[in-house]
């Protein structure tokens, strides 16, 4: 076992990421809570590299054990850094969202119940836009199995010093080789499928070029992913804060942000894409993280947190 030490910014909580996966399910995830380790592949080029990541330290001197029985080069070695740090939202600094955040009274609850909270960002971006496409209108649980069925059907299959499987999300062209008949028994719609399918070819043929969109403004990405057949501004908004990071995104049409916002300030009708765009002139430039804590509100009750009176 190769072992190494990844800091992170602090504050970081695992507590709140491990109760986030609650709700949040992720089939690549391999998910021990007691010892707060998580086990999953990530790619290193194309290369699936089984990786274990627990986390020790405290909320204020935060620290991921990284470790993997895989030999890799340095600059793999770097590579696999680079996707972690990524991957768990390492060099954030919360600390003046949360100045921010606590001007409005609403929000300052938030800040103080979910301290440390962070999104875990996808590992690539073919794989976060499959993933939110697999999303489009049906729950989380569904798209986990779906995407589940995707991993079994297209992945890669990694199996540990225990004969324990692990799959690697697909690559592009795995999935570009698939056919819609592939995808339908899996209970893949036929349009769902065919959208999956259509983005991994246009990857593939070099319509998309991913490497790219780092380059691009929010609004540059928008346009460009877009003109695609099955992919709205929606999608690629989630893309953007799932995907690439981005600190300033506001899924004004989502409907889990709408609830969220009708909880949090509580309000007695759920407001519409244009009221929420109107707040969120204010959240500026962090609206993505404002996002996250206002879905927090929604997932805590779902788990029927208790709250710290």
């Amino acid at each position: 076992m190769h072992a190494f030490q990844i800091p992170l910014m602090p504050p970081y909580s695992f507590e709140r990421l491990f109760q986030r996966l609650q709700t949040h399910p992720d089939p690549q995830l391999e998910v021990q809570a007691e010892n707060n380790l998580l086990r999953r592949v990530f790619r290193v080029g194309s290369r699936p590299v089984l990786t274990s990541l627990q986390f020790v330290g405290s909320i204020d001197q935060p620290v991921l054990q990284v470790g993997t029985t895989a030999a890799l080069s340095a600059e793999e070695r770097s590579e696999l850094v680079r996707t972690i740090r990524h991957v768990f939202c390492a060099d954030l600094d919360l600390l003046p969202i949360y100045e921010q955040m606590q001007e409005e009274a609403e929000l300052a609850v938030l800040v103080k119940r979910f301290r440390g909270l962070r999104l875990m960002h996808d590992s690539d971006l073919f794989q976060s836009m499959v993933k939110t496409i697999i999303g489009q209108q049906i729950n989380l649980t569904f798209a986990a199995n779906l995407t589940q069925r995707l991993l079994a059907l297209a992945g890669d299959e990694v199996v540990d010093e225990r004969g324990v499987k692990f799959l690697a999300f697909p690559t592009a062209e795995a999935v570009a080789r698939l056919a819609v008949e592939d995808l339908r028994p899996l209970q893949f719609s036929q349009r769902k499928a065919e959208y999956i399918i259509d983005y991994a070819r246009a990857i593939v043929d070099g319509t998309v070029e991913l490497e790219r969109l780092w380059a691009m403004e929010d609004e540059e990405v928008v346009a460009h992913l877009t003109a695609l057949r099955g992919i709205g501004r929606w999608t690629v908004e989630c893309l953007l804060m799932f995907g690439m990071g981005r600190p300033n995104l506001l899924p004004a049409a989502d409907i889990g942000l709408r609830n969220g916002i009708s909880l949090v300030y509580k309000l007695d009708t759920k407001p519409d894409e244009k009221e929420i765009r109107r707040m969120g002139e204010r959240w500026e430039p962090w609206r993505s993280i404002y996002s996250l804590y206002i879905w927090e509100a929604v997932g805590a009750v779902k788990r029927k947190e208790a709250v710290d009176r």
